[in-house]
């Protein structure tokens, strides 16, 4: 009995190990076989340089490309600016008689046009003025055309009775007035010389003015002055009548252009400079006197330098990329060092040669494909 018991503990004891044996193959061989589908269906992990476009994509894109290659390119160089008045447009209007304000009709900030009754004096002495004119006039028609040396005197006190009050702001149609109705005015009335801007206002209803107060500042901003520094270096590239183009941090996105009108003789021995005027157009008033701005010159003189289109420089992060073709519907990120941004081109400094072939247009396109598969990687 004890043999038998014996024999049976025997047999379920192998049973068991067999079975323990089979489940361990059997658990062996599902692993290794999951392994192997995992393997065959995993998709190859690119370079992260190399972007690689299925068929259907590339006929999608529309991708253009060049061979890198030396360009003449104009001469360009920059140079700091600050905007000012046009000084032909700027006036200082002052009193040209003593008196007191009546009243006054324009104020800083004020748009005037030509013409324009900016403010009113009494003065006693407008009023001397007229009487004497007056009284050249009349003496004027009294003589006698036959008497020529009185005659000759009293053209002489007339017209400078008359200059006296064109002096005084007076207008010619005024004067001619005051010649048919022989009605003088108690209050001198001052117009503006221009179309343009109340910059400054000096003056006050109910003040006492003297000879040479100054009334107003007043200047015409449809176009302004701007003073360039040009180093040293620059200066024979630079041309009276030249065009340049000008910019400004305060209007971003936005392109003016400008002429040259006058080149400084004397170099600045601080700064090391030379002043350059140039006359830019300022009808939109976008432009105010004291901004600081960027003048562009180009020259007509040409460099040869290994240049690419603008289009074709991606950014990534503080990195510049270029894609060039490696092979069917292949690209590969490239690093480029620029230099000067040149009219639609920009200068390489490094990592392109002469010869090597690039995509200008779908360039950004190929940039958005690399950011995807990096990001699909991570």
């Amino acid at each position: 009995m004890k043999h038998q018991n014996k024999t049976i503990k025997s047999r379920y004891l192998r049973s068991f190990i067999c079975s323990t044996i089979l489940i361990t193959l059997l658990l062996g061989l599902s692993v290794s076989c999951k392994k192997t589908e995992m393997e065959e269906h995993q998709e190859p992990v690119g370079t992260p340089d190399i972007i690689t476009l299925t068929e259907k994509s590339s006929e999608l894109l529309t991708l253009k490309k060049e061979k890198v290659a030396l360009r003449l390119i104009p001469i360009q160089f920059t140079a700091s600016g600050r905007i000012g008045f046009n000084e032909k447009k700027l006036v200082h209007i002052t009193s040209r008689v003593s008196g007191w304000v009546e009243k006054v009709y324009a104020f800083v900030g004020d748009k005037v046009r030509a013409g324009d009754t900016l403010v009113s004096i009494y003065s006693p002495e407008f009023l001397s003025a007229q009487g004497e004119f007056i009284q050249a006039e009349e003496r004027l028609k009294s003589i006698s055309q036959s008497d020529s040396v009185e005659l000759h005197t009293a053209t002489a006190l007339y017209r400078s009775a008359k200059a006296k009050l064109l002096l005084l702001s007076v207008t010619e149609r005024e004067a001619e007035e005051l010649e048919d109705t022989h009605q003088p005015s108690s209050h001198l009335v001052i117009r503006s010389p221009l179309s343009g801007t109340v910059l400054e206002s000096n003056v006050i209803s109910g003040n006492v003015v003297q000879k040479g107060d100054n009334f107003f500042q007043l200047s015409d901003l449809s176009s302004l002055w701007i003073t360039a520094s040009v180093y040293e270096k620059d200066i024979s590239l630079v041309r009276i009548g030249q065009r340049v183009t000008i910019n400004t941090s305060a209007i971003s996105g936005k392109d003016y252009q400008g002429s040259v009108e006058a080149i400084s003789d004397v170099l600045d021995e601080t700064t090391r400079t030379f002043k350059v005027r140039v006359l830019v157009d300022n009808k939109t008033g976008e432009l105010k006197p004291e901004m600081f701005c960027e003048v562009i010159f180009e020259s007509t003189l040409q460099n040869k330098l290994l240049a690419i289109p603008e289009i074709a420089v991606q950014s990534l992060g503080e990195e510049q990329v270029v894609f060039t073709p490696s092979g069917k519907n292949t690209f590969t990120k490239k690093s480029v060092k620029l230099g000067r941004h040149l009219g639609g081109f920009v200068e390489i400094l490094g990592g392109l040669e002469p010869g090597e072939e690039i995509v200008t247009e779908g360039s950004y396109t190929l940039k958005s494909e690399l950011m995807k598969g990096q990001m699909g990687e991570e």
